[in-house]
């Protein structure tokens, strides 16, 4: 019994490896982005480590040659991962977000923290993501991480959202 479960532990490290590291690029998430016809709003969280602590702006908008007006006007803005849910086949899914700089957008975060801010974002077509707004910040329980640390999704009871009966309209990494 015991060989088993540290083959469980062990597959279930390397599967939430492969979800943390994933297979794309910022550029391509950017690109995703704007050519999807899809709208709509979204909860999520700022995922550490993917535009969140870093302002990959000059790239993002390089990687959509410039073709959101908000590129224009570099300096104003930050970028942000914003990821809504985590599947073991699908890696984080989520949509890159611009936010201005002077908005607080939480300090990032791994997905299943209790330090998570959760953040609300509205998708355009042909655009990359807004965020419009502070949804949740950690301890008002207005918003959580549902499932297993890094695989799993946002909660929002306070919103009446789940990722998990939402059409989803976010982009696989």
């Amino acid at each position: 019994m015991n060989k088993k479960m540290n083959v469980l532990k062990v597959g279930l490290a390397l599967a939430a490896a492969i979800v943390v590291t994933g297979c794309a690029s910022l550029d391509g998430i950017a690109k995703k982005n704007v050519s999807s016809s899809n709208s709509g709003e979204i909860y999520g969280v700022g995922f550490l480590g993917i535009a969140s602590e870093k302002n990959e702006i000059n790239d993002v908008c390089d990687a959509i040659n410039n073709s959101d007006e908000r590129c224009s006007e570099k300096v104003k803005y930050k970028t942000v991962f914003v990821v809504s849910k985590v599947g073991f086949a699908d890696g984080p899914v989520g949509l890159i977000a611009l936010a201005e700089k002077s908005m607080n957008t939480g300090k990032g975060c791994v997905s299943g923290s209790k330090d998570c801010t959760y953040l609300k974002v509205k998708s355009n077509p042909g655009k990359l993501a807004t965020i419009i707004e502070i949804a949740s910040n950690p301890g008002d329980n207005k918003c959580h991480w549902s499932g297993m640390p890094r695989i799993g999704g946002v909660v929002c009871t306070a919103y009446n959202w789940d990722y998990s009966k939402e059409g989803f309209i976010g982009i696989a990494r």
